[in-house]
């Protein structure tokens, strides 16, 4: 009877032990789950952001005549796309509204890297506030650990990581078990990954796309406000920008949010981030964010340049034509001076400055703005189950409003 009982228990020990690693261990959740999907936020612990307790709303459009023609595209073009929310806000009036079925303004979305673009922009507050002296830090003054690692992390400033040009030993596209993105996605703690990095080369020479920049980013903040990200996040941004949504971030066990991802919240609150930007850092009169880091995030000969900036991406604006005949005659009616290229197609294009940018998510969610038409598109989502390339599609409907 006893050794009945004590071989229960260790069964019991032994299964428990099991459930832990299945749980908590890195590559076995990544066998498990594999691929991000929409339902990520249910997988991980998460914290909690609030909502405002004064709501901003945009104004529900009172025209629907003057974008009748869009609406009709859009309503059947979407379907085919797996767009789950597809929103137009112009001059702030929401001039457009797509749901797929089960989905509302009060439905969560998963951000994915939209989340970037809020972490580089509570980072432009901190340094508004102090608490940051400025991008030009080295990343050691305020993760000093770093400095044993790698001896370059002497010449790592906190622009290099914000435009993701750190030169950090981290492979983003490598998608095995064990692979550097998957301990970051499915890890049980992103600060020891972060205290542990080192480099591959020189910083500030060569763009690379690599999550655990945001995530160095986040780890800065919290070092030099003693504060978590979440709550940084509903005191910087949520609450003065009046967030109607009870957003989630998920949390690595630590209680670390996930600052490179995971943000979920309702399409309208991700597109309050884009009316900040549009209004220069001002919200209903009170300044959140100052002109300097808006104009040096947004200035459009530097977004042409770099790619990337500040955890912005750049749009391009590229003119396609069937002749050299066409593209010339629409080259002197903008009374451009640009160069007319030839494609491999036989086609003939131009590239005209663009003035837009957009935040990205690996799914296709967007936060598009546009500043010269005063517009902000919101695209939530999954990967489009149809031929059609959402980062000139997006832009495309922007410039023509």
């Amino acid at each position: 009877m006893i050794l009945q009982i004590l071989n229960r228990r260790a069964s019991k020990l032994i299964g428990l032990v099991i459930l832990a690693l299945y749980s908590s261990c890195a590559p076995i959740r990544a066998v498990r789950w594999w691929s991000p999907d929409l339902n990520d936020s249910s997988k991980f612990k998460s914290a909690r952001v609030r909502p405002s307790k004064l709501p901003f709303r945009f104004i529900n459009g009172n025209d629907p005549s003057k974008y009748h023609e869009l609406k009709i595209y859009l309503d059947t073009f979407l379907n085919r796309t797996n767009t789950n929310s597809f929103i137009i806000i112009k001059n702030d009036t929401i001039v457009y509204e797509h749901f797929a079925t089960g989905v509302n303004q009060e439905s969560l979305h998963p951000s994915f890297s939209v989340a970037k673009s809020f972490v580089a922009t509570l980072l432009g507050i901190a340094i508004d506030k102090k608490d940051v002296f400025s991008t030009k830090d080295l990343v050691i003054r305020y993760l000093p650990e770093l400095e044993k690692n790698d001896e370059r992390f002497k010449r790592l400033t906190i622009q290099h990581v914000l435009d993701m040009r750190s030169a950090i030993d981290y492979d983003e596209h490598k998608e095995t078990p064990f692979s550097p993105i998957t301990k970051l996605y499915y890890g049980a703690s992103l600060n020891s990954q972060v205290s542990k990095l080192k480099m591959k080369g020189e910083p500030g020479l060569k763009f690379e796309y690599q999550s655990i920049n945001t995530q160095i980013l986040a780890a800065i903040l919290e070092k030099a406000t003693n504060r978590k990200l979440q709550d940084l996040l509903a005191e910087y941004l949520w609450q003065p920008l009046g967030a109607e949504s009870n957003a989630i971030w998920s949390l690595d066990n630590q209680k670390t949010a996930k600052a490179f991802c995971c943000l979920n919240a309702t399409a309208l609150d991700f597109a309050k981030l884009g009316r900040l930007y549009l209004n220069q850092g001002n919200w209903e009169g009170k300044r959140i964010l100052s002109a300097k880091w808006i104009e040096d995030t947004t200035n459009p000969d530097t977004l042409e340049k770099l790619g990337y900036k500040n955890q912005w991406w750049a749009c391009y604006d590229y003119r396609y034509f069937k002749d050299l005949k066409g593209a010339e005659a629409a080259l002197n009616k903008l009374s451009l001076n640009t160069a007319i290229k030839k494609t491999k197609y036989n086609g003939y294009y131009f590239k005209v400055k663009a003035f837009d940018y957009t935040a990205i998510g690996i799914l296709g969610q967007y936060v598009y703005v546009n500043p010269k038409n005063n517009v902000i598109i919101v695209r939530m989502g999954n990967y489009s189950n149809k031929r059609i390339n959402l980062e000139n599609f997006i832009p495309k409907i922007g410039r023509q409003l």
